[in-house]
C-alpha cells in the first residue's frame, strides 16, 4: 500500500488523529482551542472588518435562503419511486390512458360535437367585391402613374382616391361584423 507523505514540519499532525480526542496541539505545543482563541484575540479588528464586509453580508443572505429552501431527500420519496410496485403503478409516461390529439375524430364522435365541415362557401357580398376591385385598381394605377410620367397627375390622383375608398370600404365592412346565434359561441374558429 502507498504510504502518505507528511508535509508538516517535524512530523506534527494539524488535525487530531483517531484516539487523540478533540484537543490537538499547535506547532508551539499549546492546545488548538487556546491557539485559536489567541489568534482571534490578536486579529479581532481584522475579523470584525471581514464580518461587516459586503461579501460577508451577501454570503449570510445566501446561507439564510439556502436554509429556507426545501431540499428533496430520499426519505421524502416512497418506495414505489424506485421499484415497480402496486402503489406506484400508473405513474410512468407510457401509462397515460387519456386520448391523443391525433384521435380528434374519435373524441368528437364520443362527445357528440355539433361541428359540421362546410360543403360550400357562402356567397361573397357585392360590396366586398366592389371595394376589393377599387383597392386593386388603385394600387395598379399608382404603379402605372410612376411608370408613365406624362399622366402622373391625373392617373395618380384618380387611383389614389380609388385606393383610399377601397381600403376604407373594406375596413368599414369588417366593423361590427361579429354576429353569433349560439350563446356559447365565443367567436373562436379553427
Amino acid at each position: 500500500m502507498t504510504e502518505h507523505n507528511n508535509t508538516n514540519a517535524s512530523g506534527e499532525r494539524p488535525i487530531p488523529g483517531p484516539g487523540e480526542g478533540s484537543q490537538g496541539s499547535s506547532s508551539s505545543g499549546e492546545p488548538l482551542d487556546e491557539a485559536w482563541e489567541a489568534f482571534a484575540h490578536d486579529h479581532a479588528r481584522d475579523l470584525e472588518d471581514v464580518e461587516r464586509s459586503r461579501n460577508a453580508k451577501r454570503f449570510e443572505r445566501h446561507a439564510r435562503r439556502a436554509e429556507k429552501k426545501a431540499l428533496l431527500s430520499v426519505d421524502d420519496l416512497d418506495q414505489g419511486t424506485f421499484t415497480d410496485d402496486a402503489i406506484g403503478a400508473g405513474r410512468g409516461p407510457r401509462d397515460n390512458t387519456s386520448s391523443s390529439w391525433l384521435d380528434t375524430d374519435d373524441v368528437m364522435d364520443r362527445y357528440g360535437d355539433r361541428f359540421v365541415p362546410p360543403t360550400s362557401f357562402a356567397p361573397t357580398p357585392h360590396s366586398i367585391i366592389l371595394f376589393t376591385a377599387l383597392t386593386v385598381i388603385g394600387v395598379l394605377g399608382i404603379i402605372a402613374s410612376v411608370l408613365v410620367p406624362k399622366f402622373t397627375g391625373i392617373i395618380g390622383t384618380v387611383c389614389a382616391i380609388c385606393l383610399l375608398l377601397g381600403i376604407a370600404g373594406l375596413v368599414a365592412s369588417r366593423r361590427g361584423h361579429v354576429h353569433h346565434d349560439d350563446p356559447f359561441d365565443d367567436g373562436a374558429r379553427v
